[in-house]
């Protein structure tokens, strides 16, 4: 091409390369004389306009020129190539130069177009290139075309193109979150369909049951062939129940519906079952806030409220029967020691039903001779976790009336929701002790009135025994020998009565004195060893052992428990007395190897006048009286008593008092 003379280089390039883009001025500046294109002026007037109108585009547009491809690219193209990259260099350079990372994909494409082939179209394609200091992932959608430099004569090869990298890219996160969600609705449909909650979905006004999870359809005694039904087919018995209606509000209205412990009859295993269940109906809406269905979640809970039904018909039945048995009760809290009695409990002490009653005020209208004593089991109870049972007088706050009342109580743990506990009854027992009162006064007469005689008598016998020695008369010797034991188990038989009669009147003396237990108890030792019917006795060595205590009294325990091994035992058995002491106790111990107690019995044992009754006690006398003596005795002793026992095996009765200070 030749300049007209009013042609310059300058007006030239202003024609065909203007503009205030960055790319027109970057191509009017290059020097293009050093490229094989040689100056703008000598440019072919194909190439001149192809350049002038992709400066112009606002469209992403690259153009290589003549056999050694050298490249022109605009604005909008401008920004795929990064930075520090390949711009601005890539201006004017040889393609291959300046594409070899992909030269090897573009080349064929390039080539075809220049031969004649058709133009190409690729959409969304992998082009990776070198930019921002890197090798990027870069998709494309672009089509070569050729630019003819002649009739016939191929000048180069125009690139209109777009980059859709990020287009790709969003798409690849869709189809990413798409395969997430979908694997997310398949893991929430698997763990939906074993969730320990019932789960259905009904959609439209029908409520067609569209999904429902296992744990539904056990309730409702179905199977899966219920989906797809509306809910009145599936389950024609909630026709007569609210259910229905209630859902037919909540879709017409999109609120929600929240059932608490709510009843409901199910058909399960052909007959109507009662299920109780906390549910709710959840309204599920369109992009326009219209209702298209209902999801139902109810948690059921049958079992906490039939066994919670169960429990309250218990505590009502046991309530009447408090109320009928005109019993008191109380509750304390064991560690704020909060006290709440019942108005029965407050009237026992001489309250009234609407005064507020505290521990100390209950505990201070028993005698002082008993308070202290009532304290300590209450404590021991609380401590231990022992049953708590004591009989003792009290005397009404407001009415000054002496009562007699037996309290009846254990500790109750720490469980969920509630604290521990100190709780029980209170029964009056006055009348109850007025007749024992009178029937102690009675046996402690009686007892009185026999025992001067039988003491007389036993004087006696002891004096024709003496005589008789002299004699050689055996038969009258050993009758008067007999006659001597019956009259001490007479004596001590009516001791015991006298001695229940003033523990029960509370006059009962203590003759306290320092004395050796070991030398006490070889002396009991040696009296029982006559009544041995062939079993061995044997008192293990211990140390000398000191005690401040009534020896007399304490010396009727040791025997009571020797007479009872010996009564309980078999011929040819052994009976072994042991003592120990530790932490300024003494616990003695005597063991046998008779019947054996049973379990039930053992409870029982220490109480007044009983007696554990077997076809192997039937022919052996007693009362009842001698275990709950040494009980009482041990008791104003500050000591205790107990046994361990096996059936078939033997029994073990220890009892324990503190060592002399």
């Amino acid at each position: 091409m030749q300049l007209s003379p009013e042609t310059t280089p300058q007006t030239l390039q202003q024609f065909y390369f203007d503009g205030d883009g960055e790319m027109a001025a970057l191509t009017r500046s290059y020097d293009w004389s050093k490229t094989v294109l040689g100056p703008p002026e000598h440019w072919s007037q194909s190439l001149l306009t192809t350049v002038s109108i992709m400066l112009k585009s606002r469209f992403p547009m690259f153009l290589w020129w003549g056999t050694e491809l050298i490249q022109f690219y605009n604005d909008a193209y401008r920004p795929s190539l990064g930075n520090e990259g390949k711009h601005p260099k890539a201006l004017g350079q040889y393609g291959e130069e300046c594409w070899p990372e992909i030269w090897p994909v573009i080349k064929p494409l390039i080539d075809q177009v220049l031969s004649g082939g058709a133009s190409t179209w690729s959409e969304d394609q992998l082009i990776p290139i070198y930019r921002n200091n890197r090798l990027e992932d870069v998709y494309w959608t672009f089509s070569y075309s050729k630019v003819n430099d002649g009739p016939g004569k191929p000048g180069g090869v125009l690139v209109i193109c777009s980059e859709t990298t990020e287009k790709v890219n969003t798409l690849h996160k869709m189809e990413k979150t798409v395969t997430e969600l979908a694997e997310s609705e398949s893991r929430l449909r698997y763990m939906l369909a074993d969730a320990p909650v019932a789960i259905a979905l009904f959609s439209g006004k029908e409520l067609l049951i569209e999904a429902a999870n296992k744990k539904v359809l056990e309730v409702w005694g179905k199977t899966e062939e219920v989906i797809g039904k509306p809910l009145h087919i599936a389950l024609p018995e909630l026709q007569e129940q609210p259910f229905l209606q209630i859902l037919n509000e909540v879709f017409n209205t999109g609120k929600p519906f929240h059932g608490n412990e709510v009843k409901a009859f199910l058909e399960q295993n052909h007959k109507l079952e009662e299920v109780y269940s906390n549910f709710v109906y959840q309204p599920l809406k369109n992009a326009e806030g219209e209702t298209t269905g209902i999801v139902l979640v109810a948690n059921i809970i049958t079992e906490q409220v039939v066994t919670r039904k169960k429990v309250e018909q218990a505590e009502e039945m046991l309530r009447l029967s408090i109320e009928a048995a005109n019993v008191g009760t109380w509750y304390m809290d064991v560690n704020t020691r909060n006290f709440i009695p019942s108005s029965r409990m407050k009237e026992l002490y001489g309250y009234y039903p609407h005064e507020e009653v505290s521990y100390d005020a209950v505990i201070n209208q028993i005698p002082e001779e008993y308070r202290n004593k009532v304290r300590l089991a209450v404590e021991q109870a609380i401590a231990s976790g022992e049953s708590y049972n004591i009989e003792h007088p009290v005397v009404g706050y407001h009415d000054q009336t002496q009562r007699w009342v037996r309290a009846l109580g254990k500790l109750y743990p720490k469980t969920a929701g509630h604290a521990a506990h100190f709780s029980g009854l209170t029964l009056d027992i006055t009348e109850q002790k007025r007749d024992e009162m009178r029937k102690n006064d009675f046996i402690g007469m009686v007892s009185h009135e026999l025992k001067t005689p039988l003491t007389s008598l036993n004087g006696y016998l002891q004096l024709l025994i003496a005589r008789m020695k002299k004699t050689e008369d055996t038969f009258i010797s050993t009758s008067l020998e007999k006659a001597h034991i019956q009259v001490k188990k007479m004596s001590t038989m009516i001791n015991g009565f006298l001695n229940i009669s003033r523990l029960e009147s509370g006059k009962i003396h203590l003759d306290l004195e320092v004395f050796d237990l070991d030398q006490l108890i070889m002396e009991i030792m040696e009296e029982t060893k006559p009544t041995l019917q062939h079993q061995t006795l044997t008192l293990f060595p211990c140390l000398p052992v000191s005690i401040y205590a009534d020896r007399e009294k304490i010396g009727s325990v040791i025997s009571n428990l020797l007479s009872n091994a010996i009564k309980y035992s078999p011929k040819g058995k052994k009976i072994e007395v042991s003592t120990q002491v530790s932490e300024g106790i003494v616990e003695v111990s005597v063991k046998d190897e008779g019947m054996g107690i049973k379990p039930q019995a053992i409870e029982k044992l220490f109480e007044r006048f009983y007696r554990v009754e077997t076809k192997h006690t039937q022919n052996i006398s007693g009362f009842g009286i001698g275990l709950y003596l040494c009980a009482e005795i041990l008791l104003h002793h500050g000591g205790k008593i107990w046994v361990e026992s096996e059936i078939g095996v033997g029994s073990t009765f220890y009892f324990s008092l503190p060592l002399a200070p």
